[in-house]
């Protein structure tokens, strides 16, 4: 009866502990600084008849929307119910509440369309999307090419779900945008960028699986 037995251990050298470090190294690293900018994606029309704007944008990324809408060109207010405030405001979706900004920033009227959400639990912004493609519907512009423009790290997110609302063929571009109040670039340095990173992230992955239901 044998109560011990001899077994060959293989074990990395040192100079495979340091390659595998800096490869898992390299990985992470990259995973770190390419993360936001795959969220935040760019990729406008560039003929774009008319724009949709997610209402629930700040107001350091309105000031940089407002400075890059074209005179006269129709913009598409999108969102849902406001979350605060409800008794001191008398708009009460964030569709309502852009429209209004825009307003007193001094953008005509008549080229605005409001896109109010209903009151939805779960899937947000494909509710804002759907509402959106009903109000272009009604005026008669459904079919023209347009961007979205959303804030930050939300924009592939957004662009993924109202293409799902609107038709993979249909003419969609996306812009996010950007202040200079929060370094989103380098997103791991603040507890704010951070968590809204992040945060797009798991919701993405989210969204992937779950996007089954939307078909």
């Amino acid at each position: 009866m044998k109560l011990i037995r001899k077994k060959e251990v293989w074990l990395p050298t040192w100079q495979g502990i340091f390659l595998f470090t800096f490869v898992i190294g390299a990985l992470v690293s990259g995973f770190i600084f390419n993360l936001y900018p795959f969220l935040a994606q760019t990729d406008p029309q560039s003929d774009a008849e008319f724009i949709i704007v997610e209402g629930w944008l700040n107001d350091a990324e309105f000031e940089v929307l407002s400075k890059v809408i074209k005179p006269g060109q129709v913009i598409v207010t999108t969102g849902g119910p406001v979350t605060f405030g409800d008794r001191l405001l008398k708009e009460k979706t964030y569709a309502e509440v852009t429209a209004s900004r825009l307003r007193l920033a001094g953008f005509d009227p008549e080229t605005i369309i409001c896109a109010p959400a209903p009151d939805v639990k779960y899937d947000r912004t494909y509710a804002s999307a759907v509402a959106a493609r009903e109000a272009l519907l009604k005026h008669g512009i459904l079919g023209k090419p347009c961007n979205i423009y959303s804030m930050g790290a939300h924009s592939r997110r957004s662009h993924f779900l109202y293409t799902l609302a609107f038709g993979a063929d249909y003419p969609l571009g996306v812009v996010s945008l950007e202040s200079k109040e929060t370094d989103l670039r380098h997103w791991w340095r603040s507890s704010l960028a951070f968590k809204h990173v992040t945060g797009e992230f798991i919701a993405w992955i989210y969204t992937l699986f779950s996007s089954c239901k939307y078909a």
